[in-house]
């Protein structure tokens, strides 16, 4: 396996760091952390797929070692494709492939419905397609009693909570039950709470879901509900999306009709996967995105 190595990126507006394997001028792929992660969610598949790619996993604006913009418009999707295409860019990329999970799926599908003629193959792991999550989250009392830390996010104050008590809450809110079961070593843990602690960098995870339209509340008479065209949300590129069916945040119904958004669609469903699928079974995530992609250029 090849060696993860780190640097930083000044993409302009943004400076972000990031980790990667394998050697500059291989195909590339970006891989994408969610909430409350940064790139060592990827540790696992980084120095895998670096055998046969060049593959960077940035910390997303805010997050770990990257810059924080203080203004919670700085963390619109607008901004977050951008600092995606930029990244790529910055490394001698016109095109690339796109892994991502969590959070990180909700900028990738972005980034592969505003930029199909960038994205060569879109890879989500228990992300949501935005259009679906969006109705979701206004009509189904499942997806909203299962999103209501998104509303709690979003209040002023939530920051101590969080880091209270080295981080106590958030950690077993999170990761505990994966500590106790050996997928997350002690080392490793103290990564996370690191992370976590650099002053700034809760408000700017958090930021996220402050910046985002999306919110669970169940429409009462009179309301209307976000008006979105789902024309918009086409995704053009081929698309691989693995889903762990044990997910305590996403319903299933989340990948109900996934095809009539992504034509070119292949689904894999993990019965005994939950929402953390890169720490759950992380050898599954590496041969799934290797698989895929040797399909991709079997085409070409």
């Amino acid at each position: 396996m090849t060696d993860i190595r780190e640097g930083f990126a000044d993409l302009g507006d943004i400076r972000l760091h990031y980790a990667e394997s394998g050697q500059k001028g291989e195909k590339l792929i970006i891989l994408l952390h969610g909430f409350p992660e940064f790139w060592f969610t990827w540790r696992k598949q980084l120095p895998v797929l670096g055998e046969k790619y060049h593959v960077i996993a940035p910390d997303m604006r805010g997050y770990n070692l990257s810059e924080r913009p203080k203004d919670i418009a700085d963390y619109k999707i607008n901004h977050l494709i951008s600092d995606v295409v930029k990244l790529a860019k910055f490394h001698g990329y016109d095109e690339f492939y796109l892994a991502s999970h969590d959070w990180g799926a909700a900028v990738a599908w972005s980034v592969a419905i505003a930029k199909p003629d960038l994205v060569k193959g879109l890879m989500v792991f228990n992300g949501p397609h935005p259009y679906i999550f969006a109705n979701l989250l206004q009509h189904n009392d499942d997806q909203i009693a299962h999103s209501q830390y998104m509303a709690d996010f979003r209040k002023e104050g939530i920051e101590e909570r969080l880091l209270a008590n080295d981080c106590q809450w958030f950690w077993d809110w999170t990761f505990a039950e994966h500590e106790k079961r050996g997928l997350i070593t002690p080392e490793e843990k103290a990564e996370y709470l690191r992370a976590w602690q650099i002053p700034g960098a809760v408000t700017a995870m958090l930021n996220y879901y402050r910046a985002s339209p999306l919110t669970p509340r169940k429409l009462q008479a009179g309301d209307k509900p976000l008006s979105l065209n789902p024309e918009d949300f086409i995704v053009k590129v081929p698309t691989l999306v693995v889903w762990g069916e044990k997910d305590h945040a996403l319903i299933p119904e989340n990948i109900d009709g996934l095809e009539k958004f992504v034509p070119d669609l292949k689904l894999v469903k993990l019965p005994e996967v939950s929402h953390w699928v890169t720490h759950e079974d992380p050898e599954r995530v590496s041969s799934e995105i290797l698989t895929y992609l040797a399909e991709l250029e079997a085409r070409s």
